[in-house]
């Protein structure tokens, strides 16, 4: 069927749901634009490595690529071709992917959005087959772009675009944020329904953040925070329980506040209207906002899981993330989850700046603390990544940080070979820290799965699936 818009995700991570792209797509077709969706990663046939989270670690076989695209490139003839490059170690075979495009339809608009492409659009563009890089939000853009092309209009006045014209590069204005409310469902229908059945898919209900975390992007990306219906939400895990026969996995959240009457109102709407959730969903949120009222929902609600991203024990450290939470408010809201027999689970960031082999040191020593007390059940480990978009990418310098390499495949989290590491806390000691604390987490969660599962009726249910042994 024809299709003024093709979406693509990049195969980087095989059973991811593709949101950012599905989202747009959903409102493209919901204003009159008929768009469609290829989730590259569903449609590989090659067996690859991958490491515990799904992500590939070799390459691709390119004809393997270029064969899905030319059929599906070829069943839907689109005007615009979209590829979302979210992640900064995607960024070769995003571009990749849209030279491929090019080569089957030389006449395509090609276009890439995503957190990479946003903070990166300038060097993107040295791709000649890379026609405009989308910047923040790309639902309403992406509709102004193929207005003006189907009006053979210039995209000179469409703001949030970077984009080439007569051999230069023209950076446009930044784009406001539009109205969350205006953006339908997901509608699920756009996929494969055996993608949708085993892909791993998280909730939102917000875009944005309010806090001001040093490493993160996501507050430059999306700008003020924004909130959507938590309705919408509900549509979504009703359409999947009853059409799919699956369910979510979490709430993916950096705003889900238990202060916050919208938690409460979405916690009940899930209860009343009898959806079911699995064993092992969870939420994400801070561990500053967890309240005894909070936890008591939860519990209503079923749900037995939260994620929260403690990073470090050291103030130093917490103070120079920007993070506005220290070891009285961690220890506060970790002692609540544990006297209401929550499964907490903890992000941990190792190589920070501020952070030294000391600091690395007495950090493990209090997480080794948390998991003795029972304070914490599980966790993940992450090496500090310097991402485009944040002070300490633009300005390495000023914050001590070493980077190592720009070769963007090689910017992962989860790694032995991590990209940067500062002037006093090499790469090696960032290793051996990273490693060490890797080992214990193994090693606590899986005691603390067996001791669950030695408790349960049924021992093959696991209350941890969504959380890897080897954090």
């Amino acid at each position: 069927m024809v299709k003024k818009c093709l979406l693509i995700s990049p195969p980087g991570e095989l059973n991811v749901f593709p949101r950012g792209i599905m989202e747009i797509a959903t409102f493209l077709n919901s204003q009159g634009v008929p768009c469609d969706v290829l989730p590259l990663g569903y449609y590989l046939k090659n067996i690859y490595n991958t490491d515990p989270y799904g992500y590939i670690l070799q390459d691709l076989d390119k004809k393997e690529i270029y064969n899905t695209l030319q059929d599906k490139i070829e069943e839907t003839n689109p005007e615009l071709i979209g590829i979302s490059n979210v992640y900064t170690r995607d960024n070769k075979s995003c571009l990749e992917i849209v030279s491929m495009c090019k080569q089957i339809r030389p006449q395509v608009l090609t276009v890439m959005g995503g957190q990479h492409a946003t903070f990166c659009d300038k060097e993107c563009l040295k791709n000649s087959d890379l026609d405009i890089i989308v910047r923040g939000e790309g639902e309403w853009t992406l509709i102004e772009i193929l207005k003006a092309t189907g009006e053979k209009k210039d995209f000179d006045q469409i703001p949030g675009i970077t984009y080439r014209k007569n051999g230069s590069v023209h950076q446009n204005p930044t784009r406001s944020m539009g109205k969350l409310n205006k953006i339908p469902p997901v509608d699920f229908g756009l996929l494969p329904e055996n993608y949708v059945r085993n892909t791993l898919i998280h909730g939102i209900l917000n875009r944005g953040c309010a806090f001001h975390c040093k490493y993160c992007v996501e507050e430059k990306f999306w700008k003020n925070p924004r909130l959507y219906s938590s309705d919408k939400l509900i549509i979504e895990m009703k359409d999947l329980q009853d059409n799919y026969q699956t369910q979510m996995i979490g709430l993916e959240e950096s705003m889900l506040d238990m202060r916050t009457n919208t938690y409460f109102s979405l916690l009940g709407k899930i209860k009343d209207n009898r959806i079911d959730l699995r064993e092992e969903f969870y939420i994400t949120t801070r561990i500053d906002t967890v309240t005894e009222q909070g936890i008591k929902k939860m519990k209503e609600t079923n749900i037995n899981i939260l994620c929260v991203g403690i990073e470090n024990f050291s103030d130093q450290v917490l103070k120079m993330m920007n993070k506005g939470q220290n070891y009285a408010s961690i220890l506060k809201g970790c002692e609540m989850l544990k006297n209401h027999n929550i499964w907490t689970n903890a992000y941990w960031m190792i190589g920070h700046p501020g952070d030294n082999p000391d600091n690395a040191e007495y950090t493990y020593s209090m997480f080794k603390e948390f998991f003795e007390k029972k304070l914490l059940k599980s966790g993940h480990v992450f090496v500090f990544v310097p991402y485009p978009g944040t002070e300490y990418f633009n300005h390495p310098e000023k914050y001590g940080i070493i980077i190592n390499s720009y070769e963007w495949r090689k910017w992962r989290r989860w790694t032995k070979k991590p990209i940067s590491c500062l002037e006093n806390f090499s790469t090696d000691q960032v290793v051996t820290a990273y490693l060490k604390a890797r080992e214990m987490l193994i090693n606590y969660q899986k005691l603390n799965t067996f001791l669950y599962k030695s408790k349960k009726t049924d021992p093959d249910k696991n209350l941890c699936t969504n959380f890897t042994l080897t954090a």
